[in-house]
């Protein structure tokens, strides 16, 4: 096994890389078709890599009625041939959902190949076991089945021969063809994990970690904390980068731009992601307790619980949101979804243009007051 660093970001940077999230949605409801949302979401990739947006990050279900994508590798390589420069990002597939992992490691030296080394791998074990009872898949041993994904991709990953066994999946002179751009280097990996044994093995792998957008910004900040405690703990003497999905959504007012906004994440946090379905929790400031939350409680999507969270705002509010994050943890990724299911793509292209031509160079002269030139990178 190859002991390289599977990331090349430079450590500590003054503005994290800014990335999109495509999922693919439609609107079912509005009328919305499948191809329609997939042809946009690739128009969109296209769009972001134009305005100079560093990253394109997929994620993965299965079954949902609005179209969920289920094929990240699949809309990776669309993806690929329509950008030249962005970074395209598993944020993140479900390994144990996705085939024998040789094959996955085949998939990805393709992608590896086809976009010029942009490609980074990123996996989960998945959390609904409805997606695993479609598939006569385990959701018991979807932990072990992310871990041997994991030993094979890079076994596989340094073009050499191999053999594996494991309890789910055994690999018999096994070879990765074609080899990816750089066998010598280990493959980047997101790994999104919450538990603190999960953290200790993601640590011990060299992973960056991933988080996703509902968790508050304190608690974020001490998840990020925990993982760096857990990288010094695996002592590995690699920078591991963080990644961070939020809503951001800039506007002339803070008024303007939550009205613009309010429609989507009502479908997405009310629908797709209610917090009945997502087991969310939050503390009380009255009794300091832990308590459920539910898509009727008052705080649920008010003002308070989107500033705890994300930035949608004027740009000023925005950059002092943002800034704030950035002074109580290091972020390295951030990620935003500027097509939410049902928004029209002349929208989306303007809410990502407005993040990257005014919010972006506010933050950097925020940032860095000596930084004289206010281009988005």
């Amino acid at each position: 096994m190859i002991e390289s660093a599977r990331f090349t970001d430079e450590p500590a940077p003054k503005l994290p890389r800014l990335g999109i999230a495509l999922s693919f949605q439609r609107r079912p409801d509005l009328g919305e078709s499948f191809d329609r949302a997939y042809q946009e979401g690739l128009e969109l990739a296209a769009e972001a890599d134009r305005l100079g947006i560093d990253d394109i990050w997929l994620a993965e279900h299965h079954g949902e009625e609005d179209g969920y994508n289920p094929s990240p590798f699949v809309t990776a390589g669309a993806i690929a041939g329509v950008t030249q420069r962005a970074r395209i990002c598993f944020g993140i597939a479900l390994a144990p959902l996705q085939g024998h992992p040789l094959r996955i490691a085949e998939d990805l030296a393709v992608l590896d190949n086809l976009s010029d080394g942009r490609i980074e791998p990123g996996f989960g074990q998945g959390y609904r076991p409805e997606e695993f009872a479609a598939q006569g898949a385990d959701y018991g041993r979807r932990t072990r089945a992310l871990r041997e994904c994991l030993d094979i991709v890079d076994a596989a990953w340094t073009g050499e021969r191999f053999d594996y066994a494991g309890e789910i999946y055994r690999v018999d002179g096994g070879l990765l063809r074609p080899t990816p751009i750089d066998p010598y280097r280990r493959p980047p990996l997101w790994l999104g994990a919450a538990a603190p044994r999960s953290r200790a093995r993601a640590a011990a792998r060299g992973a960056g970690l991933c988080i996703a957008p509902l968790t508050a910004i304190d608690h974020t900040a001490r998840q990020f904390r925990a993982y760096e405690e857990a990288v010094a703990a695996a002592g590995c003497p690699d920078y591991l980068p963080h990644a961070l999905y939020r809503e951001i959504e800039v506007g002339d007012s803070d008024e303007e731009a939550l009205a613009a906004f309010e429609p989507y994440l009502n479908h997405v946090y009310r629908v797709q992601y209610a917090p009945e379905r997502t087991g969310l929790t939050y503390k009380d400031p009255a009794t300091g307790e832990q308590r459920q939350l539910t898509s009727d409680d008052p705080y649920y999507l008010s003002r308070q619980f989107i500033d705890d969270r994300w930035a949608i705002g004027s740009v000023d509010h925005c950059t002092n949101l943002i800034d704030g994050w950035l002074g109580t943890m290091r972020l390295d990724r951030l990620i935003f979804h500027p097509k939410p299911a049902g928004r029209s793509m002349a929208e989306a292209v303007r809410a990502m243009t407005r993040v990257v031509y005014e919010l972006w160079p506010a933050l950097r002269a925020h940032r860095d007051p000596d930084h004289g030139h206010h281009h988005a990178h």
